[in-house]
């Protein structure tokens, strides 16, 4: 499954947007250096997942306008992605982190309870609802993929 990622054009248009110099914004992420937003807008790299929300707020967007990610209908990487969580950080009362992990890449077999969809909720602090249909979406384009043989 392709993972979203920052969008360097997305963060370098909200930075410009916001009227701040990539000195400024670094300052305000208490990065040691403007070169490390260089980088990722340039697509060379890319933050670590904690450093998205931070990215957002310091701009006045979305989290997910930064992300290569369709805003109508999030994936769960991207929804975690939003949230500013890597995919060890997924672990909850009633979700390991495989359990998680095979969620978002669609896998079947991981049964749906209304507990575990609300952990999950819980950790990337979206609705309900917002969840379920990024656990549907991921084990459709899953489907797809495997009947397509990738």
């Amino acid at each position: 499954m392709a993972r979203p990622l920052l969008r360097g054009d997305r963060l370098l248009a909200a930075r410009e947007a916001a009227g701040m110099t990539r000195e400024d914004l670094a300052l305000a992420l208490g990065l040691s250096s403007p070169a490390r937003l260089r980088v990722w807008e340039s697509g060379l790299e890319r933050p670590r997942p904690r450093l998205i929300p931070l990215l957002a707020a310091a701009l006045g967007v979305e989290p997910l306008h930064l992300l290569d990610a369709d805003l109508d209908d999030p994936s769960l990487a991207a929804l975690r992605l939003a949230a500013g969580r890597a995919t060890n950080e997924m672990a909850a009362p009633g979700v390991s982190v495989m359990t998680y992990v095979r969620l978002e890449d669609g896998r079947p077999g991981t049964e749906l309870t209304a507990d575990l969809v609300h952990a999950v909720a819980g950790l990337l602090r979206v609705d309900v609802a917002r969840v379920e249909a990024a656990i549907r979406r991921s084990r459709i384009d899953h489907a797809a993929s495997a009947s397509s043989g990738r």
